[in-house]
């Protein structure tokens, strides 16, 4: 299965973690989620979004606009 992405692709050793997996394995290596990433977490959530959907806003909360 190939990502709609250019130069990536999806094999069957890649994997998806959900919400949980992915808190549990950041907690053993000390890291936690601030309040506003936990926000917009429950916010995509709420709308139903695809992953792909989920994916772009997540980046387009860290990816500053040029000319900034």
């Amino acid at each position: 299965m190939t990502d709609k992405r250019k130069g990536t692709s999806i094999n069957s050793s890649s994997r998806i973690l959900g919400d949980k997996t992915f808190a549990a394995i950041s907690a053993v290596e000390g890291l936690k989620l601030g309040r506003a990433s936990k926000e917009r977490l429950s916010a995509l959530r709420e709308k139903k979004l695809t992953p792909a959907q989920k994916r772009a806003e997540v980046l387009r909360a860290y990816v500053q606009p040029k000319g900034r």
